[in-house]
């Protein structure tokens, strides 16, 4: 892996440079050791699963290899972090998974789960904005609510493939199919799509909103799902994604599939936005971080 952190309560991730790492641990224990061998070794945390990661080649390049790295140590080490094997198995980053796709398996109940919902809980108005401006729709209080019920009947949180840097993402992938006929479309490129695709049943309005046609005499549903979560490690760097579709639904038949995209994982800005310390919350935000607490706080 590339990144890093250096605490185990913490959110975010740095990605690795020698200089950065030797000023933010002072070169000291318990971030570097000496082996029983007295060979010198640099810990840290993976930021995906919390456990103990061993730095290669900060000093030295082993060879045929071009950039230091960063793996799994694979045991405790005292005064960095315990080691889960289960949270490395289900890790990204780990050897078991460097190309995945999956079938929403559930992990057992774990340090790390309880991690990702307390950070769900501590940034869910942040999560909320970001998700509307990833996806283009607009997640308005009622929205987010049923995301959340569904997210909590699911146990999102218990996902294999859930990390501490998906955490957006995988909301939204376990709150499963929702409905957003009347929703505010934040992205107007999306919006003309969706009219464009079904003339006959949808619209939409002055302000940006997914109406049904106003000559459309038939009974309509426009719902939006999440599928075919993939992830993979290339050269050490990961990445993730997972498609969007859109199915609209007419009199009750089966629905068809109206628009489908692929979104990309940026967990730099998921990152920046859960340290962004000069985060001012709105009225709506504080009414989310309200509902979250009061949804899913019971399940910690």
């Amino acid at each position: 892996m590339n990144v890093y952190k250096l605490n185990v309560r913490t959110q975010g991730y740095w990605f690795l440079n020698k200089d950065e790492y030797e000023q933010r641990t002072a070169r000291r224990s318990p971030w570097y050791k000496v082996s029983d061998e007295g060979k010198p070794r640099y810990f840290a945390i993976c930021p995906a699963c919390n456990n103990p990661i061993q730095i290669i080649g900060f000093y030295k390049l082993p060879s045929n290899v071009n950039s230091p790295f960063a793996k799994h140590y694979g045991t405790s080490v005292p005064g960095v972090g315990i080691f889960d094997h289960e949270a490395y198995l289900d890790c990204p980053y780990s050897d078991t998974t460097k190309s995945t796709s999956s079938d929403k398996g559930k992990r057992t109940p774990s340090e790390l789960s309880r991690q990702i919902l307390e950070i769900l809980i501590e940034h869910f108005d942040k999560v909320i904005w970001m998700l509307s401006t990833v996806t283009g729709i607009k997640i308005e209080e009622k929205l987010a609510l049923d995301m959340l019920k569904q997210y909590k009947q699911e146990e999102g949180w218990l996902y294999s493939k859930a990390t501490l840097m998906n955490i957006p993402w995988i909301f939204a992938y376990m709150s499963d199919n929702q409905k957003f006929l009347f929703k505010k479309i934040n992205d107007l490129k999306l919006l003309q799509k969706l009219v464009s695709l079904a003339p006959d049943e949808l619209d939409m309005t002055s302000r940006g909103y997914i109406v049904k046609a106003a000559t459309c005499k038939k009974r309509i549903e426009l719902g939006v799902y999440y599928t075919r979560h993939h992830s993979a490690v290339t050269e050490h760097i990961l990445s993730e994604s997972m498609d969007m579709v859109i199915l609209l639904e007419v009199n009750g038949e089966k629905p068809r599939e109206l628009y489908r995209k692929s979104i990309d994982f940026d967990f730099n800005y998921f990152n920046n936005i859960v340290n962004f310390s000069s985060w001012k919350s709105t009225e709506l935000g504080n009414k989310l971080l309200m509902h979250a607490k009061d949804i899913l706080g019971e399940c910690l």
